[in-house]
């Protein structure tokens, strides 16, 4: 070999090595941008796939009803024994409000029911044994006013018998044929029948004058059975405040109205508490879901019992749930402020209709208020 070929050969080595890594980096490359256009395209599908099959909106929360626990009564308070974050249960203590006032009402309340009860029990045995009396008067005065009446009529008809024997007398004393002495003692028996008959008629007067005031007596049973009902429904208007003060004191315990988690509280011990004041704020943790608001747009696609795919921002991983319900109005018709349009220029701006999701058994606790994104699977 020549040394001008070895020279030659020495000089294309280099040449074919660089030609080599050039054509090995062109095909990486190709397969790169082949990879990323293959990648792009599935990424593209999946996109279009997602767009046609669901309804994505990061303009959700997590609702729940917050309840408001205000006071019907007022009065200071004396202990508020929970905190905000506590967990409650249905019936717990939540606020104390001084009782004092309210139970010396209610002994004085008391006091004069039982004052009304002791005058029913008087009057009620005033009314029996008046009853009682009378009826023993009357009967009493009946019996002798017939005794009277018979004694009268004994009288009468010995007071004829004698005035008949002294016109047969009058005839016979003037012929001799009846002595002056019989005709005396004829005239004095007269006399003393009519006399027994006044006497008899006198007492008939008495005796009837003794049963009418008697019946008159018995009278007064029903003038006290009304006293008896006017006292009852005093005792019982009693009986109603002692239960309407009882109330009372049992609204100054405000108590929780279902099991709930302590939100906000507005009161501390030592204020003085007003009639309707909130007090407090709690919900259930039991009894949250999502409210997404959907653009009008896309409500058409959306229906109850549609599955969704809720991503809590607080929280790692997703939930699952389902559409619970539609809203039949948009939410700018809620708004506390309208927005008139006086000048004529109008901008149309996308509405959006809020849709409620119910939440399938959530591995954290949800607050009212915590933002979510939601997919809704409208392909059913």
């Amino acid at each position: 070999m020549s040394s001008e070929t070895v020279q030659t050969f020495g000089r294309d080595l280099p040449t074919r090595t660089a030609r080599s890594r050039a054509s090995l980096r062109h095909r990486l490359g190709a397969a790169v941008v082949l990879l990323l256009l293959l990648a792009g395209g599935v990424a593209g599908a999946w996109w279009v796939r997602e767009r046609l099959t669901h309804v994505e909106e990061n303009d959700a929360r997590v609702a729940g009803e917050v309840t408001t626990v205000a006071s019907r009564v007022e009065g200071w308070a004396v202990a508020r024994p929970v905190m905000e974050g506590d967990r409650v249960r249905k019936g717990q203590v939540l606020i104390e409000l001084d009782t004092r006032d309210a139970r010396f009402r209610q002994a004085a309340l008391i006091a004069q029911r039982s004052a009304t009860e002791a005058q029913i029990r008087q009057t009620t045995i005033q009314r029996d044994t008046m009853r009682q009396t009378s009826d023993a008067q009357i009967a009493d005065a009946r019996a002798m006013l017939a005794s009277s009446e018979a004694a009268v009529e004994v009288a009468t008809h010995l007071a004829n018998i004698a005035r008949s024997d002294l016109g047969r007398a009058d005839p016979l004393v003037g012929r001799g044929d009846v002595s002056r002495a019989q005709w005396e003692h004829v005239r004095s028996t007269l006399l003393q029948s009519e006399a027994a008959l006044r006497q008899a008629q006198g007492q008939q007067v008495s005796r009837q004058a003794a049963l009418t005031l008697a019946i008159a007596q018995a009278g007064q049973v029903p003038v006290l059975e009304q006293q008896i009902e006017v006292l009852r429904a005093q005792r019982d208007g009693l009986a109603a405040q002692v239960d309407q003060v009882g109330q009372e004191i049992a609204d100054r315990s405000l108590r929780a109205p279902f099991d709930a988690i302590i939100d906000r509280t507005f009161i501390h011990p030592g204020d003085y508490v007003q009639v309707g004041q909130w007090l407090m704020m709690l919900h259930d943790p039991n009894d949250v879901w999502v409210e997404a608001n959907v653009k009008e747009t896309e409500i058409s696609r959306v229906h109850v019992g549609a599955r969704v795919t809720v991503s809590v921002d607080a929280y790692s991983g997703v939930l699952h749930g389902r559409v619970l319900r539609v809203g039949t109005a948009a939410t700018n018709q809620f708004a506390l402020l309208p927005s008139p349009n006086p000048s004529g220029n109008f901008t149309k701006i996308t509405q959006r209709v809020p849709v409620r999701i119910a939440i399938d058994k959530p591995e954290h606790p949800l607050q009212p208020g915590l933002m979510v994104e939601v997919s809704i699977d409208v392909t059913d």
